[in-house]
C-alpha cells in the first residue's frame, strides 16, 4: 500500500509550469519499466531510471517535509556508496532499478484506485459494511476493508472513514457513546487493511519482496497469509468484545439489505483483473508482478467504459473525459507519493548493499538460531524501526535485499518474505508515523497516537505474540 502522507486524490496539483514535465515523466516510467521487463533491455531500464530522476527534480515544488527528508537521505547514501563500495555504479543502478519498479507499480495500481473511486457498486458495498448491526460490524468492517483494498488500495481508508463517522452521528446524534463506537469501527477497519498485505495479490509488500528473495512461492504465501489473517480476524473480534464487554448494545440492530448486485460486480472486477493477469503470465512466461502491471491500464479503460454505459454523451466520450482527468490532473498530483515510494526502494536497496550480509549474519548467529525464532523476530524489528519514521517499504526492501544476498538463507524463502510482510502489517497498527494512520488522522481528526498506542496497542502485541507459535508450527519447531 502507498508510502506517503498524502493520497493521490489529496495531493495538490503541481505548479502549472512543471505539470507537463511531471506527467510525461510518470507516463515514461510506466511504459519504459514495462518494456524493459518484457524485453530485458538495459537501455530501456536506464530510460526508466532517468525518468524517475527527472520526475523527482520536476516535482520538487510540491514536496512536503517527508519527501525532502527522503531525497536528502538518498543523496547522503549515494555519496557513501561512491566512497565506500568497491562497485558503486552497480549498487546505484540496482537502487535506481528498485526505485523505478516501485514507482511504476504504484502508478499502475493507482489506475485501479481511480476507476474504483467512481464505481457505484463499490460505494454501495462500503455503505453496507458500515451499517451492519453491532454483533457483525467488526467482522464486516475488518474483512470488507481488506477485500476492497485489493482493488481500492489505500483509497479504501479515505472512502470508509467518512462513511463510518457520518453513519454513527446520523444514527444517534449527540450520543455519549458515539466516540466509543467510532473507536471500535475505525480500529476494525484499520486492522483489516493492515493485515491484508500478507495475502492480497495486489499488495506492494509481497510483490516487492518477490523481486528480492529468490525461491518464494507466491501461492503458498497467499494461502498461509490468508490463514493468519483469518486467525487474527477472530482474535481481534474477541479482543474487541472483551475490551468493550461493559458496552453491549441494549437491542440488536437491523442489518440492511445485502446489495447482491453490487458485490457480484465487485467480484467480477476482481476476477477480470486476476484472469487478465494470469493470461499475460501464460502468454509471456513472466511473473505475477508483470501480469498485474500489464493488466492495470487495460482494466482502467474497460472499467471506465462499463461505468459510463448509460452516459448521455456516450460511454466512449465519457470514459475519455475521465481518462483526461486521471492522466493530466490525478497523475501529476501522484508525483510526491510516487517519489516517496521510489526513494524508499532506493534507500532500502543501497543501504543493504553497504552492509556486509555474511558478517552481519555471523554476528547475529543466524546459523545457530532456530528458524521460527528468526522469523518471529523479523516482524518485531520492522515494527520497531517504524517508530523512527522509517517507511515500511524501506525496511522491507532493506531486509529483503540483505537476507536475499546471503549465500544460504536462514529459513525458507517464502516464510522469510511472509515474516517481513507481517512486520509491515504490525507497523500499520503500531507506529503513529505509518502512512495509513496519518491518513486517517487527516481525514477524521483522530490523533495518530490514539489510533495506535491507545486504541490498537493491545491488539498489536497479541498479533506479534501469535506469530511465534504460527512460525513454530510452519517450521516444525526448527
Amino acid at each position: 500500500m502507498s508510502e506517503s502522507l498524502r493520497t493521490p486524490a489529496e495531493a495538490p496539483a503541481q505548479a502549472a509550469g512543471n505539470r507537463p514535465i511531471v506527467v510525461v515523466c510518470l507516463l515514461a516510467v510506466m511504459v519504459l519499466e514495462l518494456a524493459a521487463r518484457l524485453s530485458g533491455s538495459a537501455a530501456l531500464q536506464l530510460g526508466s531510471d532517468g525518468a524517475v530522476f527527472i520526475c523527482a527534480l520536476a516535482a520538487v515544488r510540491d514536496y512536503g517535509l517527508r519527501e525532502k527528508y527522503l531525497l536528502s537521505l538518498c543523496s547522503v547514501l549515494t555519496l557513501l556508496a561512491v566512497w565506500l563500495h568497491p562497485e558503486p555504479a552497480a549498487v546505484l543502478l540496482s537502487g535506481l532499478a528498485q526505485a523505478s519498479f516501485l514507482m511504476a507499480f504504484l502508478l499502475l495500481l493507482n489506475l485501479l484506485h481511480e476507476a474504483a473511486a467512481t464505481s457505484p457498486a463499490l460505494a454501495r458495498c462500503g455503505d453496507y459494511l458500515t451499517k451492519q448491526p453491532p454483533g457483525r460490524r467488526y467482522y464486516a468492517l475488518n474483512l470488507g476493508s481488506a477485500v476492497m483494498a485489493v482493488l481500492f488500495n489505500v483509497g479504501v481508508v479515505s472512502f470508509l472513514v467518512p462513511l463510518i463517522q457520518r453513519g454513527i452521528e446520523r444514527a444517534r446524534p449527540g450520543d455519549a457513546l458515539n466516540p466509543l463506537r467510532q473507536r471500535r469501527q475505525i480500529s476494525a477497519m484499520l486492522r483489516g487493511f493492515a493485515w491484508c498485505v500478507i495475502w492480497s495479490p495486489t499488495a506492494i509488500a509481497p510483490l516487492a519482496l518477490m523481486e528480492l528473495i529468490p525461491g518464494t512461492d507466491r501461492r503458498y504465501w497467499i494461502f498461509v497469509g490468508a490463514c493468519i489473517f483469518l486467525g487474527l480476524l477472530v482474535l481481534g473480534a474477541l479482543e474487541d468484545q472483551i475490551t468493550f464487554r461493559a458496552n453491549r448494545p441494549k437491542a440488536a440492530g437491523q442489518a440492511p439489505a445485502f446489495p447482491r448486485a453490487a458485490f457480484i460486480r465487485f467480484l467480477l472486477a476482481c476476477a477480470w483483473l486476476f484472469g487478465m493477469s494470469a493470461l499475460v503470465m501464460w502468454l509471456t512466461g513472466e511473473t505475477v508482478v508483470f501480469g498485474l502491471m500489464i493488466s492495470c491500464p487495460v482494466m482502467l479503460v474497460g472499467w471506465l467504459l462499463v461505468q459510463n454505459l448509460g452516459a448521455p454523451q456516450g460511454a466512449l466520450a465519457a470514459a475519455a473525459q475521465r481518462l483526461d482527468v486521471i492522466i493530466f490532473t490525478k497523475l501529476a498530483g501522484a508525483a510526491p507519493v510516487a517519489v516517496t515510494l521510489a526513494c524508499s526502494g532506493y534507500l532500502g536497496r543501497v543501504t543493504a548493499a553497504l552492509i556486509p550480509a555474511q558478517t552481519w549474519a555471523r554476528f547475529l548467529g543466524l546459523d545457530a538460531m532456530p528458524d521460527f525464532v528468526f522469523l518471529s523476530l523479523l516482524p518485531v524489528c520492522i515494527s520497531l524501526l517504524s517508530l523512527l519514521a522509517l517507511s515500511p517499504i524501506m525496511t522491507s526492501v532493506f531486509f529483503g535485499s540483505l537476507i536475499g544476498s546471503l549465500p544460504v538463507l536462514p529459513a525458507d524463502p517464502t516464510l522469510i518474505a511472509l515474516a517481513i510482510s507481517c512486520g509491515w502489517a504490525l507497523s500499520m497498527t503500531f507506529s503513529p508515523f505509518s502512512t495509513v494512520v496519518l491518513l486517517i488522522e487527516r481525514i477524521s481528526g483522530i490523533s495518530s497516537r490514539d489510533l495506535t498506542w491507545s486504541w490498537n496497542l493491545g491488539f498489536t502485541l497479541l498479533a506479534a505474540a501469535v506469530l511465534v507459535p504460527v512460525f513454530a508450527l510452519l517450521t516444525g519447531g526448527r
